[in-house]
């Protein structure tokens, strides 16, 4: 007959198992649960959670600019070493909405995303009224596109450009190099072209984001994930380019990745992120650095890779990227003119960040900073989602000596000459941060309690059943390891000889 003090002991054994196992399935059966909601959560279908804040990110997204102030104008035209002052941030809320959102039969979706930007004086250190001296960037554009032009006309246009008033640098406002201001030096310029039967296709206003403001910067076409979420948010098209028609070779030309606010669900650290970048014309590579926290979410932080703007020597697959063919820049810059209308934008990290040491000491008043100045995405694993991210870019010009035109001809060496920078930056908010904690990760840890509880309770009480069952036997040996000891003992004692002193 069984004991009560057995049948307590099978039945806890028995139930540790239980729990021990019950534990182990549920580690695949909660992980395919969570993944399938996720799954079933990420599709851009309209009126889906997603959807809502993928076509209007309720995040507050922040476009900040430093201006480079040029403190030696007259000495560079003289043909001294450039120096120059950053000024700023000046801070703009940049609000997004995505419309024109139509499907289609195959699994994608196309649209477009409305830009606008509204300055912030309490974030900015200054006002858009403030002005500063910069280079002449319409002036540089025309003294470019004349350089395959007969002489006279060079000579022409730089009487001109003193007739007006137009030199190599210019003061502006910060609101008229962002937004645009007119230039009758455009103007003009097309006039006289018109005389000799040319045309130039341009306004004549000029600013770095001119027509930027409550526009888009193209149609897009990407998958939308209804049907799978492999391909979730790559882009297919962009204005109707399978592939870009700027660079010289297929793979310069290649549009890869997503717009870098989504990804395909359960990223691994492993692979390559790509995205595609309208600023840059081009596509980028993005490797994982390191995890971190931002309100109490686990991030995987990716950048680009230094390697990614290096030159062809360093890296040759930037070949294509070489323009005209074979016209290679050095590291750390990229020649945008072929997608900017001719105008002569170099881009580069701030500072140049980077780029050869030799670019940087070209301009006094640079200090480059991995830390302020690198781009990154932060995207959170599970869904796939960006959480915190910094673009930070900048626009430069490249001048050189030219004899045809005054303000170039006493300039030793070309340089690389650094026009502004910006950091446009967006972390999820208080809000979205909460519900996603509550709504993904409570149930994560829940779910994470609970199995893991599972396997600890059943293991614990499984030790606690051998550990009964095998204390009176521990026992037992350790008493029989104690007799034999004693007997031993006793034994030693028999075995020790008598001696005997002798006797009287």
């Amino acid at each position: 007959m069984v004991s009560k003090k057995g049948v307590i002991l099978f039945s806890c054994g028995l139930l540790g198992v239980v729990f021990l196992v019950v534990g182990c399935v549920l580690i695949n059966v909660f992980d395919t649960l969570i993944h399938s909601e996720v799954k079933d959560g990420l599709p851009l279908t309209k009126g889906s959670a997603s959807y809502k804040n993928w076509q209007s990110p309720k995040s507050p997204i922040y476009f900040q600019v430093w201006m480079f102030n040029v403190v030696n104008r007259m000495e560079i035209i003289a043909g001294e070493k450039p120096a120059v002052a950053q000024m700023g941030p000046y801070t703009y809320r940049e609000h997004r909405e995505k419309v024109d959102i139509n499907y289609y039969d195959n699994g994608t979706l196309t649209y477009r995303e409305l830009r606008s930007f509204v300055f912030q004086p309490d974030m900015s250190v200054g006002s858009e009224n403030d002005t500063f001296y910069t280079v002449n960037l319409p002036a540089l554009t025309i003294m470019s596109m004349l350089k395959r032009e007969y002489t006279f006309f060079d000579e022409l246009v730089d009487l001109i450009l003193n007739a007006i008033g137009e030199r190599l640098f210019i003061q502006l406002s910060v609101h008229d190099l962002m937004w645009g201001y007119e230039d009758p030096l455009l103007k003009d310029a097309k006039e006289i072209a018109r005389m000799f039967n040319r045309t130039l296709n341009m306004s004549d206003y000029f600013g770095l984001f001119y027509n930027q403001n409550n526009t888009d910067d193209g149609l897009y076409q990407i998958y939308s994930g209804v049907k799978g979420i492999d391909n979730f948010g790559k882009i297919v098209t962009w204005n109707q380019f399978e592939k870009l028609p700027y660079w010289t070779n297929e793979s310069a030309n290649m549009i890869n990745g997503t717009d870098g606010t989504i990804y395909p669900p359960f990223i691994s650290t492993k692979e390559t992120k790509y995205l595609f970048s309208s600023d840059l014309c081009r596509s980028l590579g993005l490797d994982f650095t390191e995890p971190l926290t931002v309100k109490g979410i686990g991030l995987d932080r990716f950048v680009a890779p230094d390697i990614m703007f290096g030159n062809v020597t360093v890296n040759p697959y930037n070949a294509g990227f070489c323009t005209p063919a074979g016209n290679c820049l050095p590291s750390g810059l990229l020649n945008v003119s072929v997608c900017r209308s001719g105008a002569p934008v170099i881009m580069s990290m701030p500072h140049f960040l980077g780029c050869d040491q030799e670019t940087i000491d070209t301009i006094v008043g640079l200090r480059p900073d991995r830390e302020e100045h690198q781009s990154y995405i932060d995207i959170e694993p599970m869904t796939g989602v960006a959480m915190n991210v910094g673009k930070r870019l900048q626009i430069n010009t490249y001048i050189e000596p030219d004899a045809k035109f005054q303000d170039l001809k006493n300039i030793k060496k070309p340089f690389f000459m650094p026009v502004m920078w910006l950091n446009e930056s967006a972390v999820i908010s208080d809000s979205d941060a909460s519900d996603f904690r509550s709504e993904v990760l409570d149930k994560i840890k829940i779910t994470t309690g609970v199995k893991y509880g599972l396997i600890v309770l059943g293991a614990v009480m499984i030790i606690i059943v051998i550990l009964v069952l095998a204390l009176p036997k521990l026992k037992d040996l350790m008493m029989r390891k104690k007799e034999e000891a004693i007997n031993k003992n006793n034994e030693d004692d028999d075995d020790v000889p008598i001696l005997f002193h002798g006797a009287s």
